[in-house]
C-alpha cells in the first residue's frame, strides 16, 4: 500500500497470527524496515509485487528492536543486502533477549546483522533518516524519523491509542513513558506503528500522543 511517495506499507491485519508491519521505501538505497516472521513474509512479497515492486530490488534492512514478529524474515534476505539494527539491541539479542525466541518456537536468525546501529542520522542513498533510541519495549529499541517527510516509524514504542508491552524480558515502563515523551516533541504528519492502525495528520498523531501520555503515566 502506498502511502506516500516512495515510502509503502505494509500492515498485517490477521488476528489469527502475530506478525508486525513492514515498511518499504522506495530510493537509490531500497530499505524494508521490519521484515515480519518468515512464515508470514508472502504477505510482503505479495503487496510489494501489487504495487509494482520487488523484494528482490531490497538493500537494506532496519530492525526497530529484536523481537522475533520483527526481525525472523531477515534469514530471507541474502547476498549484498545490508542487516542493520541497535548496537545495544544486539548485545539484549544475544542475552536474555533469546527467551522470546524460545518460548514462541522461533528460530534465532543464522543471517548476521552487519551495521549497529546507534542514536543519530543515517544517510540511505538521497533519503536522510533520524535513528532515535527509544529503550522501554526492549533495551534496544529504535524509532526511524524521515523529517523530510515528517514520518515517525516507530516500532512497538507506541501504537494508535496504545503502547508497547514491558511485560517481557528487558521491558521497563519507566522508560518506555521517557522515550514516548521525548518521540512527542517531534513534529509528526503520519505514525507508522509497529503493529495496528497508521495516524495520520499531525492533529490526530498529537491527540494520540496526549491520550497515551494521559492515560498510561
Amino acid at each position: 500500500m502506498r502511502l506516500l511517495n516512495d515510502l509503502y506499507v505494509y500492515p498485517w491485519m490477521s488476528f489469527q497470527e502475530n506478525n508486525c508491519n513492514t515498511v518499504f521505501i522506495d530510493g537509490e538505497v531500497p530499505l524494508i524496515i521490519d521484515p515480519g516472521h518468515t512464515h508470514l513474509f508472502r504477505h510482503v512479497v505479495e503487496g510489494m509485487a501489487r504495487d509494482g515492486k520487488s523484494v528482490d530490488i531490497v538493500r537494506f534492512i532496519i530492525c526497530t528492536h529484536g523481537h522475533p514478529d520483527h526481525i525472523e524474515a531477515i534469514d530471507r534476505f541474502e547476498g549484498d543486502v545490508l542487516k542493520a539494527i541497535s548496537k545495544t539491541e544486539y548485545e539484549y539479542l544475544n542475552n536474555g533477549g533469546k527467551e522470546l525466541f524460545l518460548a514462541t518456537g522461533c528460530h534465532t536468525n543464522k543471517t548476521p546483522f552487519k551495521i549497529f546501529l546507534k542514536p543519530g542520522s543515517i544517510q540511505l542513498g538521497n533519503k536522510n533518516f533520524r535513528i532515535i533510541h527509544s529503550p522501554g519495549h526492549s533495551p534496544g529499541s529504535i524509532c526511524i524519523y524521515w523529517e523530510e517527510e515528517k514520518v515517525l516509524i516507530s516500532g512497538d514504542t507506541i501504537f494508535y491509542m496504545g503502547v508497547g508491552r514491558t511485560d517481557l524480558y528487558g521491558g521497563d515502563i519507566r522508560m518506555l513513558a521517557q522515550s514516548i515523551e521525548k518521540l512527542s516533541r517531534l513534529s509528526i504528519e503520519y505514525l507508522i506503528p509497529g503493529h495496528g492502525e497508521i495516524v495520520r495528520g499531525k492533529n490526530a498523531v498529537r491527540k494520540n500522543f496526549d491520550v497515551i501520555i494521559g492515560e498510561y503515566f
